[in-house]
């Protein structure tokens, strides 16, 4: 009787054994890959105009938006970066996401971690200018020593971006 119930306990651990490997692969949570030199490198604020909003559709976010479009031109000849924070949803650097970068974080880094902002990060990583209020873009960047400038009266060849946009 006894060999019995070893075989029987045997044969009942081999089938539970076999029922959990035919079941199929587990489903381990996602392992998030860690921040390679290549992303640290890339990102720098230089350059970079921030919209800071409580959300995307607050009537603030989207008079700033608006009054931008007519500086499209400007902001692509001169490099500048837009970076678009809106409450907790992940930071967009000129429309492409930025999961990496902790929106909370940056928020408490720029001191605007409540309401409307518009702050522009110079060449040298200064803050140069910060605003609660949307404003008209030419004044934007005025204030914020940004020299705006007409490329045939600077000696500049147009990019192909802008004629392509312009064709457009």
């Amino acid at each position: 009787m006894g060999i019995t119930l070893v075989f029987v306990g045997i044969c009942v651990a081999f089938g539970v054994a076999a029922a959990f490997a035919s079941s199929g692969p587990l489903d381990l949570p996602q392992i998030p890959r860690p921040l390679s030199a290549k992303d640290i490198k890339r990102f720098t604020p230089r350059k970079t105009l921030f919209i800071i909003g409580p959300k995307a559709d607050h009537a603030a976010c989207r008079m700033q938006r608006r009054l931008l479009k007519p500086a499209i031109a400007l902001i692509i000849r001169e490099d500048i970066k837009i970076i678009e924070l809106y409450g907790d949803e992940p930071a967009r650097l000129n429309g492409d996401e930025m999961d990496w970068l902790d929106p909370s974080l940056l928020r408490h880094a720029m001191n605007a971690e409540e309401g409307f902002f518009v702050i522009y990060v110079d060449e040298r990583g200064r803050t140069a200018f910060r605003t609660e209020a949307p404003m008209v873009a030419s004044d934007l960047f005025a204030r914020a020593g940004v020299r705006i400038t007409r490329p045939e009266a600077a000696g500049l060849e147009k990019s192909s971006t802008l004629r392509k946009l312009r064709a457009a």
